[in-house]
């Protein structure tokens, strides 16, 4: 196995998935939480000698590794598998596999938490077309009803006090206040 291989490429895993990195960092935690103890699950199914069972199980975390960008393990997996089809799978090959496995599992835990890692800057246009569409709806004294606000709050680069305060003032009708704190937000 290649020695400076990527353990996970977050570059591919992004790409995989348009971009989102919020979908991303879910998908690798609930890889991370499947597969964390695949070395007791595969070497239990070696020694009980259920090596259709072992092969499917690296087949498939071969195909999830693959398509995550978890490179470490996509190449070890690829190798245990091969060995799997013809019967057991070498040691060292499984070890190789197991250690990879926890370095990617400790990349993956070292996540940031769901607010830090937010989906990428939505589209652009998005976050503009929605700041107009709430200031043309507050300029023309609109009434906001709470699901498009929330819609508009969502698409709106603030942080929670500006959307409490914005919240409020559209709830108690002054417009203007909300216009004020969404023109020190403008971009």
């Amino acid at each position: 196995m290649q020695e400076n291989l990527m353990i996970v490429d977050f570059e591919f895993g992004l790409r995989q998935l348009n971009g989102n990195k919020s979908l991303l960092y879910k998908l690798l935690r609930k890889f991370a939480a499947e597969y964390r103890n695949i070395d007791q699950r595969l070497q239990d199914m070696v020694a009980a000698k259920s090596i259709k069972e072992a092969e499917d199980l690296v087949h498939t975390l071969k195909g999830v590794s693959g398509n995550l960008g978890c490179n470490a393990v996509y190449q070890d997996s690829r190798l245990v598998n091969e060995q799997l089809k013809h019967g057991e799978p070498d040691a060292t090959s499984m070890q190789s596999l197991f250690e990879n496995m926890s370095k990617t599992v400790s990349v993956i835990d070292d996540l940031p938490d769901g607010d830090t890692a937010a989906a990428p800057a939505e589209k652009p246009n998005e976050h503009r077309e929605a700041h107009k569409a709430f200031v043309q709806a507050l300029e023309n004294h609109e009434y906001i009803n709470d699901e498009k606000l929330t819609t508009w709050l969502a698409k709106l680069s603030l942080t929670p006090a500006q959307q409490e305060q914005i919240t409020s003032a559209v709830t108690s009708l002054d417009y203007d206040q909300a216009l004020t704190i969404l023109a020190s937000v403008q971009d």
